[in-house]
């Protein structure tokens, strides 16, 4: 497999699908429901452990997302040597506060902390992330609720969010089997409901020959955590793609990221998704409507 496939001297490269419009939108919808309850103040709580620099980064970005539209951010941070009990005690804390309507649990936890221990902490209508049992059942059951993964919530709803791009009746290969994205990704687009009714065939980096499966996809969506994963001879032409991917990188211009899918498949797509700017605003976005989901019993999102 050849690391470079150079595009054809008379293909236009990719159009870009950004996610800036949609993210837009969907904040949009979220202030109308708001100003429709004056006297709600939705409050989101970020537990972590660690000082990343790019995860408290991270949480900065949600708490301004969440300031700009009157919805509280607060954190909760522990050190990095926190143990399971210290993380299992700050999200039950935030379960059995009734001021606090979301709970975020920010990744990579510390060595040596189950993610299932801090799940089951969780009560699951506070879970605007998808890291509940019980939320993930839901995306299974084709259920759209403010619960779901917001990451392949922000893939499907980017998806739907043109005609153009539809997966219905389309082959849709998903590259990446996480419970965050991949796999109620393929939940979400092959149920039986606007915005799904795709064939979907799910992949990870131990797939044999998975250039195979890419090539035969009308849309291939990329979130295995690998740096420049997804090759120009791994797509067929005219394919949309879609790259989940960020890794922090050093350029000349300073800080940046890259994704799962390597530049120069511009050359053979007919529409990716940049990084940054493609899968990441529209995340922010639906977690911001998650949780003003959360804190208006009987609001329910116009998508998932």
């Amino acid at each position: 497999m050849a690391d470079r496939a150079p595009a054809s001297p008379t293909r236009a490269a990719a159009a870009p699908l950004k996610g800036a419009p949609l993210a837009a939108a969907i904040r949009q919808q979220v202030a109308a429901a708001l100003a429709a309850h004056p006297g709600v103040k939705p409050c989101l709580v970020n537990v972590i452990a660690g000082d990343d620099p790019a995860s408290h980064s991270y949480l900065d970005a949600i708490d301004r997302a969440a300031g700009k539209l009157g919805i509280a951010s607060r954190r909760v941070a522990l050190p990095a040597a926190a143990g399971e009990r210290a993380l299992v005690d700050a999200v039950a804390a935030a379960g059995r506060d009734p001021a606090v309507h979301g709970i975020l649990v920010q990744f990579p936890l510390p060595p040596g902390v189950r993610k299932e221990a801090v799940a089951a902490a969780l009560p699951p209508a506070k879970d605007v992330d998808g890291l509940t049992a019980a939320s993930l059942g839901a995306v299974l059951a084709g259920e759209r609720r403010h619960t779901a993964p917001c990451t392949a919530a922000a893939v499907a709803e980017l998806l739907a969010s043109e005609p153009r791009l539809s997966p219905e009746g389309r082959h849709v290969v998903i590259v990446g089997r996480s419970l965050v994205v991949g796999r109620p990704l393929a939940a979400m687009l092959a149920a039986p409901l606007p915005g799904g009714q795709a064939t979907v065939t799910l992949c990870h980096t131990r797939t044999r020959d998975l250039p195979r499966h890419t090539t035969s996809a009308d849309i291939v969506i990329v979130a295995a955590g690998v740096p420049a994963l997804l090759k120009p001879d791994m797509v067929r032409p005219g394919a949309i793609v879609v790259d989940v991917g960020t890794h922090p990188v050093t350029t000349p211009q300073g800080p940046s990221l890259v994704g799962d899918v390597d530049p120069a498949v511009a050359g053979v797509a007919g529409v990716l998704t940049p990084v940054p700017g493609g899968v990441g605003p529209v995340t922010s976005a639906v977690l911001m409507r998650h949780v003003t989901a959360a804190a208006l019993p009987g609001y329910v999102p116009p998508a998932w």
